[in-house]
């Protein structure tokens, strides 16, 4: 058999191997990065490193600092990953030291007023194809979303961004450390305070309507 009869076998099984990856579950996963498959952590990042970084760039408003913070959150789990229990939640887990990161990058920064001035800079990329018009309106209201979050405190904005992203209340919870019974009264009174300031007929990031 010569190497190009080789070639598209060794095809087909690297790419057997990786369907089989990506169908795994979480705990099969963690299971395995713990083992030093770098394979399984490589799946878990491809699951999971496109939500990490949205919900960090929300916080910190700069795409850049989003990815370094991101990837700083992976290496940290791929580095000393959680224990494999079948509580275990891997996202969970991803989106609250991500979170943190983000805001103690936030906390860091010299002057508030500097990341005001990014978050304000910084519409969010929508590749869309429509009028000019709808665009720019479009961008606008992220601007005026990222501006008002940036005035609520700090659990708040957590609470609207990690739901938001579409994290369960129990997820949020665990993200936030706090009882999973406390998160609607911290989402309402976050949803109350961005209306406040954003005007009452505005809908909250995370809110359910």
């Amino acid at each position: 058999m010569t190497p190009d009869d080789e070639r598209p076998a060794a095809q087909v099984t690297a790419m057997t191997i990786h369907a089989t990856l990506t169908e795994q579950s979480d705990l099969a996963l963690l299971a395995a990065t713990r083992d030093g498959d770098d394979r399984a952590f490589e799946a878990l990042f491809a699951r999971y490193y496109p939500q990490v970084f949205a919900v960090i760039s929300r916080i910190v408003g700069d795409a850049a600092e989003a990815e370094e913070l991101a990837q700083e959150t992976f290496l940290r789990f791929y580095e000393r990953p959680i224990q494999a229990t079948p509580s275990a939640n891997v996202r969970a887990w991803l989106l609250r030291v991500g979170t943190n990161a983000a805001f103690n990058a936030v906390r860091s920064r010299r002057r508030r007023a500097n990341w005001l001035s990014r978050l304000a800079g910084r519409a969010e990329a929508r590749q869309v194809e429509d009028d000019p018009l709808s665009i720019v309106a479009e961008r606008d209201e992220a601007h005026h979303v990222r501006q008002v979050l940036a005035q609520l405190p700090e659990r708040q904005r957590a609470v609207l961004v990690l739901r938001s992203a579409g994290l369960s209340y129990a997820e949020v919870a665990d993200a936030l450390g706090v009882r999973p019974g406390s998160v609607g009264t911290l989402l309402a009174r976050a949803e109350r305070a961005f209306r406040e300031k954003a005007g009452a007929d505005y809908d909250t990031p995370g809110g359910e309507g």
